[in-house]
């Protein structure tokens, strides 16, 4: 037999080696820490205060509170009073948030140390502890400062929506050092968040971001102050700024901005010398629905069609009680996919009946509804009005308990149950039927707004009123019928 060969001992292991690679591993998690993706780390005051910002008057006025804080502090501390630590604004996108911690800064006279949350989430754990770590040494190296996280949803969101543990040791990270630093020192973190309800408990507790500042969207005053303001001295025709007020609810100062902004670029693109309404006309329909899409050819029967469609949401939107009267109109193709559009007149409202929830379902019934008088069959044209339909059934039923039945509980009736379903099919139906015979009655008003649309392509509310001069607006309750 054969001798047999042995095996070579296995190579003993380097610990030297681990010691090395541990070292820079190390050494790069520190670094990494170090490094933020905005190299920027202060963010640049303007130089407007407070005072000088269009509406916002409850939030300025909280943030004067703060304010005097750190002006008098040892007023306060005379009565033990605490300085908060954390302030949470809290509020849609473009309402002025980041700009208000600016202007507060700039009245105070002290710096604005930023980051915003998305710079500590890394894949790597333990790097986006070492940032914050960061972030707080360069705030404790100040006398006083402002510290403004924005974005915070994205590192402080609630640590059971997953089992991300880098994201749960930054939160940890960031909870220790918030309560590192006491309440005499002159340092105030703000943070901002449109997903408040996102947060980690822990955040909001006492102590830490305990106080809340609420931003809304401006109102119709602030609307047309903004509108002057942001204007100024640029040259421009006599502009009817109520109008723009009216038309533009629902839109933020930053999307104001954006209007004004633009409207420039179609002044210049025109070779007009000046900013006319038609060009802040256009700018709105941009910002709001979209930029005209012409090379988005249909054909002659297309065309038609779509004509139908619309004027049946602008009829309805017309004579229904609790909608809004249509004040455009229009067939041009804008947008990602829209073939034409009825545009509303836009109302900031806080509260919906239940005549005007019906009356919005009926209007957006209104196009399907014009298409089977005329063609006798649908389209995929009243896709988007289904999708928008079936949100407003739903919270029809769950959410607001409108339904003569009472109100469902939405633990009590899911959502996706069989009950529910029918219950949303039922009224939709009904309503159909209701849109469909007020259409019939009022079709030869559809024929005079569809043949309108298909020569002008684009109506007004005034040429509407002036189709429709024999009818009332808001002449039709839809309750009435079901």
């Amino acid at each position: 037999m054969g001798q047999t060969q042995s095996q070579p001992p296995p190579p003993k292991q380097d610990v030297f080696s681990f010691i090395i690679y541990g070292y820079l591993f190390i050494t790069a998690l520190n670094f990494l820490g170090k490094c933020s993706k905005n190299r920027k780390s202060h963010l640049t005051n303007t130089e407007e205060g407070l005072d000088d910002i269009i509406g916002l008057e409850d939030v300025k006025k909280e943030i004067k509170y703060y304010m005097n804080f750190i002006k008098n502090k040892e007023d306060y501390k005379e009565w033990d009073v605490k300085v908060p630590k954390g302030v949470l604004l809290v509020g849609s996108p473009g309402t002025g948030k980041t700009m208000l911690v600016r202007a507060l800064a700039n009245d105070l006279e002290i710096p604005i140390i930023s980051a915003s949350g998305s710079e500590f989430i890394e894949k790597y754990v333990g790097v986006g502890a070492a940032r914050i770590r960061n972030l707080f040494e360069r705030v404790r190296s100040k006398d006083s400062c402002i510290v403004f996280i924005d974005e915070i949803d994205a590192v402080g969101r609630a640590r059971d929506f997953d089992n991300n543990s880098e994201r749960a040791t930054t939160v940890n990270q960031l909870l220790t050092e918030m309560d590192g630093f006491s309440r005499d020192d002159n340092i105030i973190i703000f943070a901002a968040t449109n997903l408040v309800k996102t947060l980690d408990p822990a955040l909001l507790r006492s102590g830490r971001f305990d106080k809340k500042v609420y931003f809304d969207l401006p109102n119709i005053k602030e609307r047309k102050l903004m509108f002057e303001k942001m204007i100024g001295n640029t040259n421009t025709d006599d502009l009817d700024y109520e109008s723009l007020s009216e038309r533009s609810a629902g839109l933020s100062g930053a999307d104001i901005a954006n209007v004004i902004n633009q409207s420039k670029i179609i002044a210049i693109q025109n070779d007009d010398n000046k900013i006319s309404d038609n060009c802040l006309q256009e700018a709105l329909d941009e910002v709001m629905i979209g930029k005209e899409k012409r090379e988005r050819l249909v054909s002659p029967e297309e065309k038609k069609r779509i004509c139908y469609h619309e004027a049946g949401h602008a009829l309805l939107g017309f004579v229904l009680e609790g909608s809004n009267a249509p004040v455009k109109v229009s067939v041009i193709p804008r947008g990602e996919n829209a073939l034409g559009f009825s545009q509303p007149k836009p109302v900031l409202k806080y509260l919906h009946t239940k005549n005007a929830v019906l009356s919005k379902i009926a209007v957006l019934l209104g196009g399907r509804c014009a298409e089977i008088i005329i063609y006798d069959q649908v389209s995929s044209g009243a896709s988007d009005d289904i999708e928008k339909i079936s949100d407003l059934a739903r919270k029809y039923f769950n959410h607001w308990g409108m339904n003569n039945a009472g109100v469902f509980l939405p633990h009590r009736l899911s959502d996706d149950s069989e009950d529910f379903q029918n219950k949303c099919q039922e009224l939709t139906y009904e309503i159909e039927g209701v849109v469909l015979n007020i259409l019939k009655q009022h079709r030869k008003y559809l024929e005079k707004i569809a043949n309108k649309l298909l020569s002008d392509e684009t109506l007004s509310y005034k040429d509407i009123k002036k189709i429709l001069k024999s009818k009332r607006e808001s002449s039709i309750t839809i309750g009435d019928f079901l």
